[in-house]
């Protein structure tokens, strides 16, 4: 099967985590035995990048046309720069199809990306998937713009897939749209790796460094602890706007030894990161379901998670630990029971169980199935 995935970019040595999700579901797409183009129309907002853009490795390849930067296109959503993105993606489909043939599938991720992509179901008669992991889509008041573009998009799709029952269940009671769950998937990189008993307690969070992933929140609960100075680290990888006001928040709490800022990083440095961990921590306000949480899983972590989109869909009393959001007290309890317990938990037992579930295999048949699906559905409608 030829599968064009339609995705928000590329990762790249200055972005590794852009469009890592449509990466890892290309690669293991591609293990099945899939052809896969990833096709974009623009590699990041803020970066120029134009023309196009052909990258091809581990099997995939991934082509992107931009004709501007999308910080010069307008708000996401108006008329103009929507018009713009279609011909965009329509120049880098194109491309894809004289390079490689025509596509059997397109599968695209995200709403504001799957509204684009409608165009080319349109267009040239394709049967169109999208999988939808968007946060906007999980509150309980939606923007009048976005709600807007749900309702125009969902229903011209073939089929449509949500990464939680949490975001199912929210895009029911919202658009009165039927959708399927495939959860999120864990990348080859992050596995359980045993690993030396250490002095120090290392606690680990990943994310974006955005008001709306916590950190702020995680700050005050070990300020709020005490724990003794000499016994516990943390680490935050991630970058965003925040990064200064959290470093002052550090500063202030005196916290300066033991919690450290680490910035973006790659994958594989991630997964080893994580390996030399003892806790997980996930202090969001608003999640669909977490792939930094499942990655952790992999690697065998305890997690101490939010209880926010489809979070008790991977989280049970076996592996970590769940509090309310924004709930400083419930998550500084938390903290404190992992400090004095985190050695009761079976890393391996934990690792082999989200395996069994969310690895590359058990997702990229899911997602097989659907598109077989799909496509019988669309040949008899010919």
């Amino acid at each position: 099967m030829q599968i064009f995935i339609i995705a928000r970019g590329y990762p790249t040595k200055q972005n590794p985590q852009w469009g890592c999700f449509e990466k890892d579901q290309a690669l293991a797409l591609n293990k099945m035995g899939h052809k896969v183009v990833i096709l974009s129309y623009r590699q990041h907002p803020f970066i120029p990048n134009l023309g196009y853009q052909v990258i091809e490795e581990q099997g995939i390849c991934s082509i992107s046309f931009n004709a501007l930067p999308g910080r010069l296109l307008g708000k996401q959503g108006t008329k103009l720069r929507i018009w713009f993105e279609q011909w965009e993606l329509d120049k880098a489909y194109k491309c894809a199809v004289k390079l490689y043939g025509e596509p059997d599938i397109i599968y695209s991720h995200y709403l504001f990306i799957t509204h684009v992509a409608t165009h080319l179901k349109r267009k040239y008669n394709k049967p169109l998937i999208g999988i939808e992991h968007w946060s906007e889509l999980n509150k309980e008041n939606i923007a009048t713009h976005i709600e807007r573009m749900a309702k125009k998009t969902y229903s011209t799709l073939d089929a449509l897939i949500t990464v939680s029952h949490s975001l199912e269940q929210s895009i029911q009671n919202h658009f009165k749209c039927n959708s399927i769950v495939i959860h999120n998937m864990i990348g080859d990189e992050f596995q359980y790796m045993p690993q030396k008993t250490k002095q120090i307690l290392q606690f680990i969070s990943t994310g974006s460094l955005i008001k709306r992933k916590g950190f702020d929140l995680l700050l005050l609960a070990f300020k709020k602890l005490k724990l003794p100075s000499d016994k516990w680290n943390l680490n935050i990888i991630g970058e965003g706007k925040e990064h200064r006001n959290l470093q002052k928040q550090i500063r202030e709490h005196g916290l300066n030894n033991n919690i450290h800022l680490l910035g973006g990083k790659n994958k594989t440095e991630i997964a080893e990161l994580l390996n030399q961990s003892d806790v997980f921590i996930l202090p969001s306000r608003n999640e669909n379901f977490s792939v930094a949480v499942l990655e952790a899983l992999a690697c065998g972590l305890p997690v101490i998670a939010s209880i926010c989109g489809g979070i008790k869909e991977c989280i049970n009393d076996k592996n970590g630990l769940l509090f309310e959001v924004d709930d400083i007290n419930g998550l500084a309890k938390c903290i404190k029971y992992m400090y004095d317990h985190h050695q009761d938990y079976d890393r391996q037992a934990i690792a082999a169980d989200c395996k069994a579930h969310f690895s590359s295999e058990v997702i990229a048949k899911q997602l097989t199935n659907i598109f077989e699906d799909v496509m019988a559905e669309h040949k008899n409608k010919k």
